[in-house]
C-alpha cells in the first residue's frame, strides 16, 4: 500500500438497486471510522444506479465507481471487487442493506488486536423489503473454534458483514461457477487455512427480499459442490447420497425427514465423528458438540412429523456434548433477548 490507500476499502456490489441504494450508500459514509474508500462495482445495471453513486461520487472523494458495461454476475463482480481493492482491510455490504455507525470501527479494532485472525463478521437484525419493520435477528457462532466446529453443519458467516483482511480475501478468491452461495464457499475454504470470528454485536442491518443475478440458478447443486469439498478436506468416505442427504442436514427448515433418513443421518453422524477423531480435521469437543446440535434438530424435526425418535443409545453422550456447548448457547441467547429489546425501541 501506499501511503495514500486506505485502512479499509467497503466493497458494494450493484446491480439495479437505485431504489433501495441511497440508504446503504448513506450508512457508509456516516461511519465513525473514516479512514476507508467506498468502492462501487455496478454489475451492468440497467437503472439509475450508476446516476445514483455518480452524485454521492461528486460530494464525496471517498466514493470510487466503476461501471461494468454488462452483467457478469456476483462471483465475477466480487472478484473485481477484491481486485481494485486498496485497503488493507476489506469490508463486504450489500447495495440494500445498512451498516451501523460503528461497523468500522469495531472490525478493524477487532482485526488490529487479533492478527490470527484473517477475517469477523457479526450479527445482524432483520427486517422487511421495506426497511423499516423488524422481523427478528440473525445470530452466528463467534468463538472461532466453535465456528470451525460447526462449519460442516451450517453456515456460520454473513457475507454483508464481513471486514477481513484483503490479501487473504484476493489469495482466495470467489470462484466463479459458484452463481449462487459463492460466498458461504469463500468462508468455507479460507476456515480450512486460518481462524475466522464473528463480533456479538448487531452491526448490519439485513434487507429481506433481495434477488440473486441468476435467479434460476442451480442452488442445489452448489450447494452439493460446497458439502463436497469440506467432505473430501476431511476425509470421510461418501457417495453422492450422502452428498445429497448432508445438504439436507445442513438445511433442516421445512425438511420433513423420513425413517430412512433417520437411519442414514445415525450412521453418518457416527462416520463423521469416527473419522474427525482419526484426521483431525476440526477441534473437539466444538465438532461432537455442533454433531450434536444437528442431531437433535433432526429428532426435533421428525417428532413434529409424527416420527419415533431414533438413536437413542448415543442419548448420554449427545447431551454431554450439548451440555458443553451450553456457553455459546447462552451467548446466542442473550443475544436473541438484545435484538427483542431493540425492536420495541424501535
Amino acid at each position: 500500500m501506499s501511503e495514500r490507500d486506505p485502512r479499509v476499502t467497503v466493497f458494494m456490489p450493484v446491480f439495479n438497486r437505485a431504489r433501495v441504494l441511497r440508504p446503504a450508500l448513506d450508512s457508509v459514509l456516516d461511519q465513525s471510522f473514516q479512514d476507508f474508500e467506498l468502492l462501487v462495482v455496478d454489475d451492468g445495471s440497467s437503472d439509475d444506479s450508476a446516476e445514483v453513486v455518480r452524485r454521492y461520487q461528486a460530494r464525496d472523494s471517498r466514493v470510487r465507481l466503476v461501471v461494468l458495461e454488462h452483467n457478469q454476475g456476483i462471483p465475477k463482480t466480487r472478484n473485481r471487487g477484491l481486485e481494485l481493492a486498496r485497503g488493507e482491510y476489506l469490508a463486504h455490504a450489500d447495495s440494500d442493506d445498512t451498516s451501523m455507525p460503528e461497523r468500522l470501527a469495531h472490525q478493524v479494532a477487532f482485526l488490529d488486536a487479533h492478527p490470527e485472525i484473517a477475517a469477523v463478521g457479526s450479527w445482524m437484525l432483520r427486517t422487511d423489503a421495506s426497511g423499516r419493520r423488524f422481523d427478528g435477528p440473525l445470530l452466528r457462532p463467534t468463538d472461532p473454534r466453535v465456528i470451525r466446529g460447526r462449519i460442516l453443519f451450517v453456515s456460520c458467516f454473513k457475507n454483508p458483514t464481513m471486514l477481513g483482511r484483503s490479501e487473504i480475501m484476493r489469495a482466495f478468491g470467489f470462484r466463479e461457477p459458484f452463481v449462487i452461495s459463492s460466498d458461504i464457499d469463500l468462508w468455507a475454504r479460507i476456515s480450512e487455512k486460518h481462524a475466522l470470528a464473528n463480533l456479538p454485536e448487531f452491526l448490519v442491518r439485513y434487507r429481506a427480499g433481495g434477488t440473486s443475478h441468476q435467479a434460476n440458478a442451480p442452488r442445489t447443486a452448489m450447494r452439493q459442490q460446497i458439502a463436497r469439498d469440506m467432505l473430501t478436506s476431511l476425509g470421510v468416505a461418501f457417495d453422492e447420497t450422502d452428498v445429497a442427504n448432508h445438504v439436507k442436514l445442513r438445511n433442516l427448515t421445512g425438511f420433513d425427514p423420513t425413517p430412512e433418513y433417520l437411519a442414514w443421518a445415525e450412521d453418518w453422524l457416527a462416520r463423521l465423528l469416527a473419522t474427525n477423531a482419526t484426521t483431525h480435521h476440526y477441534p473437539e469437543p466444538e465438532f461432537s458438540q455442533a454433531a450434536a446440535e444437528r442431531w437433535g434438530l433432526l429428532q426435533a424435526r421428525a417428532i413434529a412429523c409424527g416420527l419415533r425418535p431414533t438413536g437413542l443409545a448415543a442419548l448420554p453422550a449427545r447431551a454431554a456434548a450439548l451440555a458443553g456447548a451450553l456457553p455459546s448457547y447462552w451467548q446466542l441467547a442473550r443475544g436473541f433477548a438484545t435484538a427483542q429489546g431493540l425492536r420495541l425501541l424501535g
